[in-house]
């Protein structure tokens, strides 16, 4: 699989190197940041990125313009795509992770549980207790990790609005609201360090991001708001789920004990020996 996190970048960007690339020696994916100032004030910061593009954008016009004009063909190089946004705290090892994870489970859109101690606008984002992953009807524009043929089909939605708020809306009706593609891995968690909506960003945009979010879902017919769970993969151990635990362990050495039996009382090696006996 061939993989790639790909975010905007300032020159009070700090994440990059200091978290994502932790541990550089392991990562299984590129890394591309898209630079939002006009200056560039320290160009060897970005000696250990894989790409570096000088677009001054908004992140997700500059995504657009990447994937449409600078670097279409990365839509057949790249099977997985992950846009984190460069206030989200979050290491090599769990990046990894979060590509092999949505491949396994053939994820659409996916993205990390927040920490406990991190800004969030919808609480059913934070990392929950006793579960692996949670499929849910909408994801957050902050850090979703695509499927590229997911990525292709929403694409155009990226230029919807100047501040991507409910673009993620707009996400889930144009995939059909599936109900077991869009998930949150709570075994991977992620810091998102700075409130919602207080980025250098937020404040350059110029329009009132809440009409951007009403308009764009009306304009794509979407609901405004699918943060739902359809379900959930859980955890089975002694702690979370003591009686479940039991039960599982219990018919585990049940089926030990009789594949010992089957394999070695005397009856059967009887059998077994007779059997051999007749293809002499």
């Amino acid at each position: 699989m061939r993989n790639i996190v790909i975010a905007p970048c300032g020159n009070k960007s700090t994440m990059f190197y200091q978290h994502w690339l932790d541990k550089k020696e392991i990562k299984n994916f590129d890394l591309c940041l898209l630079f939002y100032h006009e200056k560039i004030n320290d160009p060897g910061l970005y000696n250990d990125v894989d790409y570096f593009f000088h677009l001054k954008d908004f992140k997700y016009h500059m995504l657009y313009k990447l994937l449409t004009e600078v670097k279409p063909g990365w839509l057949q190089q790249y099977d997985y795509f992950y846009f984190l946004d460069d206030d989200i705290k979050i290491g090599t090892h769990q990046i990894n992770k979060m590509f092999e994870l949505s491949a396994a489970l053939d994820s659409w859109i996916s993205q990390a549980s927040l920490s406990k101690n991190s800004y969030c606008s919808w609480p059913m984002f934070k990392t929950q207790d006793g579960s692996f992953c949670r499929f849910v009807g909408q994801i957050e524009v902050m850090a979703p990790l695509f499927k590229s043929e997911a990525l292709a089909k929403c694409l155009p939605s990226f230029i919807g609005n100047k501040s991507s708020w409910g673009v993620d809306s707009v996400w889930s009706k144009i995939l059909d609201y599936p109900e077991d593609k869009l998930m949150v891995f709570d075994c991977i968690t992620m810091e998102h360090t700075q409130p919602v909506g207080g980025g250098e960003l937020y404040q350059k945009i110029g329009v009132d991001p809440k009409e951007d979010w009403e308009n764009i879902t009306k304009m794509f017919g979407a609901r405004k708001q699918n943060y739902r769970e359809y379900g959930r993969l859980a955890v089975i151990d002694k702690d979370h789920y003591r009686t479940n635990f039991l039960s599982i362990k219990g018919k585990e050495f049940l089926r030990t004990i009789q594949r010992h039996v089957n394999d070695y009382d005397l009856p059967s090696r009887v059998r077994s020996q007779l059997r051999k006996l007749r293809l002499r």
